[in-house]
């Protein structure tokens, strides 16, 4: 129940940010820019990210959610894992050169 309403929290403040982000810019944020943006906060207080995490954050199908996981593994952004069982996606290790 505490991690539904620190999630709803967490939704609330990022949409604030990004409306008043817009405002600033003159321009609009596509879905899909809000819905990483929510991720990489996510990302940013939890080790691994799963497709009900997603669910609930971007507000999505479970089809959706499952389709942005494995486009930002596509792109190097995440890397599949298994946690307990279940596929999970953790954040790509930084490299350094």
């Amino acid at each position: 129940m505490f991690i539904e309403f620190m999630l709803s929290i967490i939704k609330a403040s990022l949409i604030d940010a990004i409306k008043v982000s817009d405002e600033m810019s003159g321009g609009a944020v596509d879905k899909a820019t809000l819905r990483r943006l929510q991720i990489e906060k996510f990302l940013k207080t939890h080790e691994f990210i799963m497709n009900a995490d997603v669910l609930d954050l971007c507000n999505v199908s479970a089809a959706t959610a499952n389709r942005i996981l494995v486009d930002l593994a596509a792109e190097g952004k995440l890397t599949k894992c298994r946690i307990n069982g279940h596929l999970a996606y953790q954040p790509e290790p930084t490299r350094n050169p």
